[in-house]
């Protein structure tokens, strides 16, 4: 029970868990997966298909984990309409990089009641699809993080490939396929990634699904239907949901975030709550926006960089400062040259300078591509991960350069 004054109706819609019943936003592109899934099960052939959702590089809180446990859920309820019998087993792998440590999890998680402990790997596989066979089960199993298998070194390709096509490797006694996949990654790379180290199984994916950033007036929809589920009525408005849309819709310069969105209206109610109000105002969204803002900077990753990639940093934080979309490499050379020569410091040389730009560019605080049409030649376009506000940053940033500096 909350007390008087509370405008929550239900706080965990509100969850970065939660998955809602009926999704309102990209509701299309989960019935292609869920038909997919769905007809492949009726099949002569089983469960055997393997698809992947990923999104644009460095984007987050667009949706992929969602769609995977809304499809997941609706192929086990409309399997059971049908007298057949499907368990899922949701696995985050970038807590357990390793294959022996993700198989004790799809174990615990599909509840199958198989011994893993002391076990090799081939024996647990084997010890799954016997188990599916014996109870007459199909198995969806979601690999979140995807990518992070494809780049951990405790996992051999081999032993990959072994998993994603477990069916071949290890059929069950009558032949039908039992176990499916549906692998979702961070971005793009995860397919390049695929083809490098388990081609075979990456030309087999039967689907691939891109999910783009959230524009305004689908956070605005999003945040509707949250409201609704979890707020009082009269406790909220349009006009308090579209300042959240309007500041975090990729069309209107945000990143797309429908977790940050979420997580901003949340923030906004608990104020209010904390206050006694029985309605969310502007004011406290405001508040709340700005708090969201002032959080998105990662102060310890940035602590932790070198000089070089702080002032590197530095000069893409300026040029957006000024307005700049985008910095060329070259002109970023410049500004980053002028900079050591301020601290008195010697630029290192260009392969180390670019090399700075990738890691940057991995550990998400910046954003990289390559220019298209409209400009001479090729070069990398480099700016701020959307996200991060550049005024905050660079204070941040400063901060972190006078105390290496000073090392």
């Amino acid at each position: 029970m909350y007390p008087m004054g509370s405008v929550f109706e239900d706080k965990s819609v509100f969850s970065e868990t939660y998955v809602p019943r009926e999704l309102r936003v990209r509701a299309k592109e989960a019935d292609m997966l869920f038909k997919i899934y769905f007809n492949k099960l009726f099949s002569s052939a089983g469960l055997s298909d393997i698809a992947v959702i990923y999104g644009s590089l460095g984007r987050v809180g667009i949706g992929k984990t969602t769609i995977a446990k809304y499809v997941a859920e609706k192929l086990v309820e409309a399997s059971r309409r049908e007298g057949v019998r499907v368990k899922v087993a949701y696995v985050n792998v970038y807590t357990g990089p390793s294959l022996y440590s993700i198989l004790s999890m799809i174990v615990r998680n599909a509840e199958l009641g198989v011994t893993v402990r002391g076990s090799p790997v081939i024996d647990i596989l084997k010890a799954i699809v016997d188990t599916l066979y014996i109870n007459n089960t199909y198995l969806l199993v979601i690999l979140d993080e995807f990518q992070s298998m494809l780049t951990s070194p405790k996992v051999e390709a081999d032993d990959l490939y072994a998993l994603l096509r477990v069916h071949e490797e290890m059929p069950s006694k009558d032949g039908v396929a039992r176990i499916g996949f549906l692998l979702v990654a961070s971005d793009v790379r995860a397919l390049s990634y695929m083809r490098e180290t388990i081609p075979q199984v990456e030309s087999q994916v039967s689907f691939k699904l891109h999910l783009p950033a959230y524009r305004s007036y689908e956070l605005l929809e999003i945040l509707r239907q949250r409201a609704e589920l979890g707020l009082k009525p009269g406790s909220w408005n349009d006009e308090i949901l579209e300042m959240i849309s309007e500041t975090y819709g990729e069309d209107k310069g945000g990143d797309g975030s429908a977790r940050r969105a979420i997580m901003a209206l949340r923030m906004a109610a608990e104020m209010a709550e904390a206050e006694g109000r029985q309605f969310i105002g502007a004011d406290l969204v405001r508040k709340a926006l700005a708090e969201q803002e002032a959080s998105s900077i990662p102060v310890s990753e940035i602590k932790s960089l070198g000089l070089h990639e702080l002032l590197i940093l530095r000069a893409i934080a300026d040029a957006a400062v000024e307005g700049m979309d985008y910095i060329t490499t070259g002109e970023l050379r410049r500004r980053y040259e002028l900079l050591c020569e301020t601290l008195q410091v010697k630029a290192r040389g260009y392969t180390q300078f670019h090399t700075y730009i990738r890691q940057l560019n991995s550990m998400g605080l910046i954003e990289a591509r390559i220019s298209g049409k409209g400009m001479r030649g090729r070069t990398t376009l480099i700016r701020l991960a959307p996200p991060i506000p550049a005024d905050r940053l660079r204070e941040v940033v400063n901060e972190a350069i006078m105390q290496a500096a000073r090392h």
